[in-house]
């Protein structure tokens, strides 16, 4: 059997170049694409299943010992303890903050900052919705937000489509960097090399998906009437980004921003830099119900002073994260991380030994110093009597029925890419892709990360699935690969607006349960439009 291509063969070693073994190292995403897309599998039972495929191949075709794969099948659980526990806190911290009733605040003052129509869908829906992902993710932006913008008075499908569109930009670094700290993990690319530079190649999508939601908005009239507003807006949203990515935060990349565009937003409002546009009447009574997670609320406007109360818990993280660069506290490694040994496999393919592997570090991980935001933020709760009984078991259990299914996913995919990672499978299909795609790799290269989410919902799983995928594709073909990481988490980010599992929540919170075609239509054009955007942006950069 003939290679692929007999330059990609120079200086290999590994797996043979030839369509049977390529075909083998791509059955396991055959297998998981196939169960997810095809059978309707969930990502956990999918994902179990396409491991266990995983696991068969890498010891009779690809010459792993059991030892190895014991190893990396421990390295899989050592990275999805990493990003697990990023996840597990951030949704606990939102936990706590939506039983004090502070997300219900924190929304109500969003939504009060602006009359406009134009204005209310990019401040709620654009930058309100990236600061809710920034927080939490899981669908939590689409579950808040959308109800939020009905109420102000858009259609149903209209205020999913918004949000959908409006919160891809901030999904990498949102659910305080779950995302963002997967891709850099899986290509073993450092964090400070990464971070900028992945910030930096989202201000085209940025700026872009602003635009795209005043489309949606108001077509093109919203377009000319609302460009400044829009370019001002995504242009401090993505400075704000690359600010915080530049200086070790990563975790807050998508928080301040999000907080950013929100008061640009409204300053650009009260200038009147959105034209003019309808205004509807404010609420009287300044009372309005809320359908947020399954439930209706009514509440009295808050004060002011409320809403800082209710966002107590993000100033103290924002604090913590703003101390933890300390130079003298930056010098500290306590933490947690194992050594993994080298390997090398029966077919001649090496890995590398770790050292400290996935380290979860006491105060550069985000999920400590969230631990650490909980902790001051229940002290001053409970000295300002502000504290509900039993809120923290509650929060607990919320967490756990909210994470579990999507931890088991998370676990059985990660263990399956470092699998055929190690096993030099993804090489393998990375240096056929790069044979196939040739120059055009940098335009397609952002929809495999659409693909990722599409398929399980999550950008963290695109980024485990395909992340490696695409840095090896990249050194196959001699290109930047820090480039390529990174529009590989931009597309999956983007891929959230058409992702079957958050437009599904989208729909059962306006009410359009059953019609989830009718908003895929919405946010399809754009998901794609934005994609090609990326492609081609990173496609003139790696020719400059």
């Amino acid at each position: 059997m003939q290679s692929v291509s007999p330059s990609l063969a120079l200086a290999w070693s590994g797996p043979p170049l030839t369509a049977p073994y390529m075909a083998l190292a791509s059955l396991p995403i055959v297998v998981l694409l196939t169960l997810i897309m095809g059978c309707r599998w969930s990502a956990p039972k999918a994902g179990a299943a396409a491991c266990l495929v995983t696991t068969a191949l890498a010891c009779a075709g690809f010459g792993e010992s059991a030892r190895g794969l014991a190893i990396s099948s421990t390295k899989g659980l050592s990275l999805s303890l990493f990003v697990l526990s990023v996840i597990w806190s951030a949704v606990l911290l939102y936990n706590i903050v939506e039983g004090l009733g502070g997300i219900r605040i924190i929304g109500r003052t969003m939504g009060r900052l602006v009359g406009d129509p134009l204005a209310q869908a990019l401040v709620v829906g654009w930058a309100f919705a990236g600061f809710m992902q920034g927080v939490a993710g899981f669908g939590v932006p689409v579950a808040v937000v959308a109800p939020l913008l009905v109420l102000m008075g858009f259609g149903a499908a209209q205020a999913a489509a918004i949000v959908l569109i409006g919160h891809a930009w901030s999904v990498t670094f949102g659910s305080l960097g779950s995302s963002y700290y997967t891709i850099q993990l899986v290509t073993g690319i450092h964090g400070d090399v990464i971070a900028p530079r992945m910030a930096a190649l989202f201000a085209l999508p940025i700026v872009a998906s602003g635009f795209a939601v005043a489309h949606v908005q108001g077509g093109l009239a919203a377009l000319r009437r609302g460009t400044w507003a829009i370019l001002l807006m995504g242009g401090a949203m993505a400075l704000a980004m690359w600010l915080t990515a530049r200086f070790g935060m990563p975790q807050l990349a998508s928080v301040i921003p999000g907080l950013v565009g929100c008061c640009i937003g409204w300053l650009a409002s009260r200038l009147g830099l959105f034209g003019r546009g309808s205004k509807r009447a404010p609420d009287p009574t300044g009372t309005r119900v809320l359908e947020i997670g399954g439930g209706s609320q009514t509440a009295a406007a808050p004060a002011e002073r409320s809403f800082h109360l209710a966002f107590l818990p993000y100033y103290v993280l924002i604090g913590l994260s703003l101390l933890s660069q300390w130079p003298a506290l930056r010098a500290i490694k306590a933490g947690w991380g194992l050594d993994y040994p080298g390997l090398r496999t029966g077919l001649g393919f090496s890995v590398e030994p770790q050292k400290r592997y996935a380290a979860i570090e006491l105060l550069r991980h985000p999920a400590p110093l969230i631990l650490f935001g909980i902790l001051l933020s229940y002290a001053i709760y409970r000295l300002s009597d502000r504290w509900k009984p039993r809120l923290f078991t509650g929060a607990l259990r919320t967490t756990y029925a909210q994470c579990i299914s999507t931890s088991v996913g998370i676990c059985t995919m990660v263990m399956m890419a470092v699998i055929m990672t190690d096993t030099g499978m993804t090489a393998l299909l990375g240096r056929a892709i790069a044979a196939g795609a040739g120059s055009a790799f940098a335009v397609f290269s952002p929809y495999i990360g659409v693909l990722g989410t599409f398929m399980t919902g999550s950008n963290t799983n695109s980024n485990v699935m395909f992340g490696a995928l695409q840095l090896e594709s990249a050194r196959a073909l001699a290109i930047d690969t820090v480039a390529v990481a990174s529009v590989q988490s931009i597309g999956g980010a983007l891929g959230s607006a058409i992702a079957p599992t958050k437009v599904l929540v989208g729909t059962a919170v306006v009410g359009l349960s059953g019609r989830e075609g009718e908003v895929m239509k919405r946010t399809i054009p754009y998901c794609m439009a934005l994609a090609l955007l990326v492609g081609v942006q990173i496609a003139i950069l790696l020719k400059l």
